[in-house]
């Protein structure tokens, strides 16, 4: 009997901790506005954002969802997106270019800002991957959006990039 009360409390700690534990993982996963000094971004529900990720990076996150079979390792889609300081958007697409081939270069007007809109195909270790890229000058700088993306992704990841692309605004 002695055993049983501090076994008991023990037990609802557990319990209350486990679940507050729970609630706050799944948060972290709700859709969010992520708005810097640089641009504003949408992360949709079922993405991740990484905290203390690549320091190259302004923004990073991936999606909850991995690939099928091939590519269960892998995750079905990533956000990222970089500041090149100094630098011009030929010379970012000649990289971009130079990396992957290109599928489809588009250029549109947001608030009279250009932004080009590329879309790439890459592999990576033999699994197709998507590439799709939003890119606009601010200043003497090129923000950067690429959304990499399983070939074989679920229709709603695709519903989820498209939203990603659309709406990223660089200020």
């Amino acid at each position: 009997m002695e055993l049983l009360i501090p076994g008991l409390i023990l037990v609802a700690l557990m319990v209350y901790a486990s679940t507050r534990i729970k609630k706050t993982a799944a948060l972290a996963f709700e859709p969010e506005s992520i708005e810097t000094e640089k641009f504003v971004i949408e992360k949709p529900e079922g993405f991740l954002s990484v905290i203390n990720g690549d320091p190259t990076l302004e923004f990073e996150a991936y999606s909850k969802e991995f690939g099928d079979e091939g590519s269960a390792d892998i995750k079905q889609a990533r956000i990222e997106i970089r500041l090149f300081a100094k630098s011009g958007l030929k010379d970012i697409v000649a990289r971009i270019k130079g990396s992957a081939k290109v599928v489809s270069n588009i250029s549109e007007v947001i608030s009279e800002k250009k932004y080009l809109l590329i879309e790439a195909e890459t592999s990576n270790k033999g699994i197709g991957m998507l590439e799709f890229y939003k890119i606009a000058e601010t200043g003497p700088d090129v923000v950067e959006l690429r959304v990499i993306a399983l070939e074989e992704t679920n229709p709603d990841i695709a519903r989820k990039i498209e939203t990603i692309v659309a709406s990223f605004i660089v200020k």
